[in-house]
């Protein structure tokens, strides 16, 4: 009988066994993780809870063999119809600096679930240190700051995020969390104590240290058994690693041959229903215009498209004079991406004129009174 072996159990390697049952794929699957029941990551450091995707009853109502394990060796299929799936995901990236080690990160559910019983533990008002202003660091911010935590977030830059929301975008989203009670900082940070850090030679006491810098492809078993790792396991438009076309990768851990690693919750589902295709030799879906979302404070931020590719950005305010959207154009004055805070239905809409090839015109894009709909159609 076929089967389909998933190593990993994140949004990517879910997905790929939703998509087979939806499909009445004949062959046995099963899911190595050593975290267990697949989750979904996201929701780590926006609620620190670990919410899974379907229920234990799930699997076994579809025949999906569940096993709770570390492994360490991949075993390369034989047969033509069996397949092995990496969607390992990725692993985050360490503090290079004495005393790194007393920095936690949060990663997964063990991580998120710590640092819960420590915020509700420890006393109100006590000090937490977030190194890294990035996604996960700026959202846990906003959430130790609600459950009563004194925060301080350093950061690289003054626009942490400009390369996927735009500099302008970030550094506004950047500056206000002081208007939320977090104190931000930019420097370096040079060591690190039980309960301090020293950032740029000031320290810096802390009850909880958080290292939020970044992270890397967890490639280590495609390294293992001689695969193609670049950045990520290198794969084609069907997902199949170059090295071997029985092995698949998927998510934040595959990277295709010539393009930059996407690293977002759309993209490893867009990848597990094109891996899909190619395990039951199917037409694969056509890729969407990459999304992402982020919540921090009271904000809910959204990302169109690819900022790499922009030359130039017009904005629109809202009526506070704050930056509501930015709209990025390429060198031919093309719309390809643009980065919204609280822009309702906006996102779909961009999204839309991206995939259409259909660039607004500058007055379209700068005015609040055009909505959503009337973005992109010809003014009377």
């Amino acid at each position: 009988m076929p089967s389909v072996h998933i190593i990993g159990a994140g949004v990517a390697g879910y997905t790929l066994a939703r998509e087979l049952v939806s499909k009445n794929y004949s062959g046995t699957i099963s899911i190595s993780d050593a975290q267990g029941l697949p989750y979904d990551r996201p929701p780590l450091s926006k609620s620190l809870q670990a919410e899974p995707f379907a229920p234990l009853s799930w699997y076994r109502e579809h025949g999906i063999n569940l096993v709770q394990e570390h492994l360490t060796e991949l075993v390369i299929p034989q047969a033509e119809d069996d397949w092995v799936v990496l969607a390992t995901g990725t692993i985050p990236r360490t503090l290079q600096c004495p005393g790194a080690q007393y920095a936690r990160s949060l990663h997964t559910a063990a991580d998120a679930q710590y640092l819960s019983n420590e915020l509700d533990s420890g006393m109100f008002g006590q000090r937490v240190l977030i190194i890294g202003a990035g996604l996960v660091g700026a959202e846990f911010a906003s959430t130790a700051r609600m459950q009563g935590a004194q925060v301080t977030l350093v950061a690289s830059s003054e626009a942490p995020l400009a390369h996927v929301l735009g500099d302008d975008l970030a550094r506004q989203l950047h500056a206000e969390h002081a208007a939320h009670g977090v104190r931000t900082l930019t420097g370096t940070v040079s060591e690190l104590g039980p309960n301090h850090a020293v950032v740029s030679g000031q320290r810096i006491e802390a009850e909880i240290i958080v290292a939020a810098i970044g992270v890397d492809a967890d490639t280590a078993l495609a390294e293992h058994a001689g695969l193609a790792v670049e950045n990520g396991i290198l794969v084609d438009a069907g997902q199949r690693s170059l090295s071997h076309r029985q092995v698949l990768a998927l998510g934040d851990a595959a990277r295709h041959d010539g393009q930059a690693r996407a690293v977002h919750w759309e993209a490893a589902m867009e990848d597990a229903a094109i891996a899909a295709a190619t395990i039951l030799s199917t037409t694969a879906p056509a890729r969407s215009v990459p999304w992402f979302w982020s919540d921090r404070h009271d904000s809910h931020v959204e990302t169109v498209g690819d900022f790499s590719a922009v030359s130039s950005v017009i904005k629109r305010h809202n009526r506070r004079g704050k930056i509501q959207t930015v709209f990025g154009l390429d060198a031919t004055g093309a719309l390809v991406a643009a980065s919204m805070v609280d822009g309702g239905l906006m996102s779909k809409a961009v999204r839309k004129l991206i995939s259409r090839g259909v660039s607004p015109s500058i007055n379209q894009m700068e005015d609040p009174q055009i909505g959503p709909r009337e973005l992109g159609r010809p003014t009377p």
